[in-house]
């Protein structure tokens, strides 16, 4: 008997689970169903207004396309960038520049702030040093363990500290 009772409690779930299915796909289905033809995200009707603009934008086109013609001298190159012939202006404009002469007496690398001292001066990174009876400054770029890295006058220098060996007699 308990047997039967709970076959048919199985079979009443069954039934239950069956009917909430069929509720679902009813309301699934209500919910996206057209109810009409002008009735979507993108309708015919918006379609074909959009396409009439596209056919006037497709008549404003030009049908021929026109050839490009390289047209410059026979020893040009086309290739060529302009920035070669300022580099070159460049080069020929500089002449021989030479640092003034400094004391350098020691630095400081590979720290948070690494410094320089220079004829009894203490110059950090980007410090600018001047001189006096020389033209131009001459700008701290780095303290590195192989020297100082200044630039004067629009070029490059390192310069290294001269060690001083102190000897001390022993007696």
């Amino acid at each position: 008997m308990a047997d039967a009772e709970a076959k048919k409690r199985q079979q009443m779930e069954y039934m239950a689970v069956g009917i909430l299915i069929v509720i679902a796909l009813l309301i699934g289905v209500s919910r996206f169903k057209k109810k009409d033809r002008d009735d979507e995200v993108f309708s015919r009707k918006v379609f074909n207004e959009k396409w009439k603009e596209v056919e006037a934008l497709e008549e404003a086109v030009p049908k021929k396309e026109f050839a490009v013609n390289y047209g410059g001298e026979p020893d040009e190159t086309p290739f060529k960038s302009p920035m070669d012939e300022k580099k070159n202006a460049v080069l020929e404009k500089q002449e021989d520049v030479f640092l003034p002469t400094l004391h350098v007496q020691g630095m400081v690398w590979n720290s948070r702030r690494p410094q320089a001292i220079i004829n009894g001066a203490i110059y950090n990174i980007n410090d600018t040093i001047i001189l006096e009876g020389t033209e131009g400054e001459i700008i701290v770029r780095d303290v590195l363990k192989d020297g100082i890295h200044l630039r004067y006058m629009g070029r490059s220098f390192m310069v290294k500290p001269k060690i001083e060996v102190n000897t001390i007699e022993v007696q």
